[in-house]
């Protein structure tokens, strides 16, 4: 591109609410994720930043070893998509067993499931008002790593989720940025939210929101690849950076937050019906789209206990180990 045509671009009218409008800013690459030869599991990469799909197996009779193999793959792609599965709420409970110990769900469950088996309903002409991106549970000291969806009612159209690799943003930065973010914490809270009342109640949901907060490294190691990953979240659980005025700090995740959500580091699941999906909620950032009102939409979830291995470990000096 001509000189003149990187100008042009780069003074483009301001958008409301910014200052000044300078284009999309240039990336740096994004680490590889090794290719790994399975024996039992074929997963796919969906794009290179993250996700697999994994065809040809059926859940409910994966044996010893294809179990460690999705255990690995989910490692590396951190989010597994398992398309045309047939499980009951009690197979699909056996299923999560793979990457931990489900826990009770504190969502609703329907009757005759497991305790672990939890439903994420959106009834007719009901508004999702959950749609941003985000992790769960950023606000507590061991955040949660694995969660799963099964999909057993979908609209006509819509109603997709989208994963972005906090890994693969972290190593799009430009190497000021990496430094300027090295050493940094961040404070999360629970905020009330749609789902708050179907959790909680009142008195439990008002106590969470006024806990002193939590405090999680900004740039964490993974445990399973060794890789730095940006730990941020949606605002109104990541509050501020504890060792920058609120301002500075403010503006600093905003930016943040807003680079993980490039398109570089994410994928669009289309749901099917009887669509299996894990990934490592401590990871990524996950976003629900609420564009299928008034239809209803009904995915199973399950939930692993997340132990001291998921706690947010700092990485060295520049993302280093």
């Amino acid at each position: 591109m001509a000189h003149t045509d990187t100008q042009e671009i780069r003074e483009l009218a301001a958008m409301p609410g910014e200052p000044t409008h300078r284009g999309f800013e240039s990336l740096r690459p994004i680490g590889t994720i090794e290719s790994k030869i399975f024996s039992h599991i074929d997963p796919r990469p969906i794009v290179p930043a993250l996700g697999a799909e994994i065809s040809g197996i059926d859940l409910s009779r994966a044996g010893p070893a294809a179990r460690e193999e999705l255990k690995q793959a989910l490692a590396d792609r951190k989010v597994l998509v398992f398309p045309d599965q047939d499980l009951s709420p009690h197979q699909y409970a056996d299923f999560l067993k793979i990457f931990g110990t489900p826990v009770k769900e504190d969502i609703a469950v329907d009757e005759n499931h497991p305790p672990e088996v939890g439903a994420i309903h959106t009834r007719p002409n009901e508004q999702q008002q959950i749609n941003y991106w985000h992790m769960d549970h950023s606000f507590r000291e061991l955040p949660t790593r694995v969660l799963s969806l099964y999909a057993k009612l979908l609209p006509p159209a819509g109603g997709d989720t989208l994963f972005a690799s906090l890994s693969a943003a972290y190593d799009a930065l430009s190497d000021e940025m990496k430094e300027r973010i090295e050493g940094l914490h961040c404070d999360h809270r629970m905020t009330p939210t749609q789902n708050t009342k179907r959790r909680y109640t009142k008195e439990q949901a008002e106590a969470m929101a006024n806990a002193p907060p939590i405090v999680h490294p900004l740039v964490a190691r993974d445990p399973g690849n060794g890789r730095p990953y940006l730990f941020v979240n949606v605002p109104i659980y990541c509050r501020g950076i504890s060792e920058l005025p609120n301002a500075e700090g403010d503006a600093l995740l905003r930016k943040l937050y807003r680079h993980v959500q490039r398109p570089e580091f994410h994928f669009r699941l289309i749901w099917r019906p009887n669509t299996v999906v894990v990934w490592e909620n401590n990871h990524t950032l996950h976003y629900p789209v609420s564009d299928y009102f008034p239809h209803e939409r009904k995915l199973w979830r399950g939930v692993i206990e997340a132990t001291e291995a998921d706690r947010p470990t700092a990485a060295g000096p520049r993302g280093r180990i």
